[in-house]
């Protein structure tokens, strides 16, 4: 497939293919028809799934790379409280052929991963510019004076922002502590569930603060996650370890090397943030990318466990 892939061409071969599923399936019974019985002359029972056949066909479709930077398009260009992109809920759900179902489910994780690891990187450079920001003397009346804009559709605007207020809380405990400046090992601490809370403020992160993380598989158009039949019960990834969940670092999210164009776009340090346009940013020594690279080089190496200052005042998730 070229790189030209878009909704147009995804459809018009999901049509191709339930077009083919359907004169495959037969024709539904006229209405007031009772059911045939399973079994019998008239209707021959039910073949056996054909399991090898689907994960040959999800195989096949999740490394439809123009899915998964359609996906990160899709979330990149959903920006504040503009038109939402999402469109994972468009890709069909095919039960037979068993190939084809498994393609369309392979599909489907390869778009929804790519617009999950668009949501992670906006929240890792907001994670790291709101720790900035957060990390000062100044931190009550920072803190006091912050609103948390919440957009819930996993775009850009919603991760970044979802980064940047954990990341602010993060800062001033680690400048209140007593801390080293060091916005990757708070993240990294912050994404294995540990939360901090601030009483000084009333702020907090995760449940002690104002942010709601988007949600692999989400769609933010209904707010209801995709959980059709015939979708694989996989385990997937969130940006952050919680009860029963993994993290995008174990849970089987693919996080493929950026095209030169996508990749580009992250080539930048922005002197300062929208969130606080007064303050000069020191992270602004090292790009977003730079910052993205120092993320995943994290994971890859397993971070080290928190040392024992940051563990001692961490607040259980429940």
């Amino acid at each position: 497939m070229n790189r030209k892939w878009n909704r147009s061409a995804r459809t018009a071969v999901a049509a191709a293919v339930l077009t083919a599923a359907a004169m495959l399936a037969g024709c539904p019974p006229e209405s007031g028809d009772p059911p045939e019985t399973p079994g019998t002359p008239e209707t021959p029972e039910t073949p056996k799934w054909d399991q090898t056949a689907y994960d040959a066909g999800f195989d096949e479709g999740f490394l439809v790379d123009e899915e998964y930077w359609l996906g990160f398009d899709d979330g990149y260009y959903t920006r504040d409280a503009g038109p939402i992109y999402y469109s994972g809920s468009e890709i069909p759900v095919v039960e037979a052929p068993e190939f084809d179902a498994g393609y369309w489910d392979g599909v489907w994780y390869a778009y929804n991963d790519g617009y999950f690891v668009e949501y992670d990187y906006a929240f890792t450079v907001g994670f790291s510019e709101g720790y900035d920001i957060g990390f000062t003397n100044a931190w009550p009346d920072i803190l006091a004076a912050d609103e948390h804009p919440e957009y819930v559709d996993g775009g850009w605007s919603d991760g970044y922002n979802d980064g940047f207020s954990e990341g602010l809380v993060m800062g001033a405990v680690d400048y209140a502590e007593g801390l080293p400046f060091d916005w990757l090992d708070a993240m990294m601490y912050y994404r294995e569930g540990y939360d901090v809370y601030l009483e000084e403020v009333d702020r907090g992160t995760g449940a002690y603060g104002p942010v709601y993380l988007y949600e692999y598989g989400t769609d933010p158009n209904t707010l209801v996650a995709k959980t059709a039949a015939g979708r694989r019960a996989e385990a997937r990834g969130a940006v952050r370890r919680t009860p029963g969940a993994k993290t995008a670092a174990d849970a089987g999210v693919s996080y493929r090397a950026m095209p030169e164009e996508t990749s580009a776009r992250y080539d930048t340090a922005p002197a300062s943030t929208a969130r606080a346009p007064e303050t000069a940013l020191r992270v602004a020594d090292t790009t977003w990318n730079q910052r993205i690279a120092a993320y995943r080089g994290a994971v890859a190496a397993k971070a080290a466990p928190p040392a024992a200052s940051r563990a001692a005042r961490a607040v259980p998730v429940n």
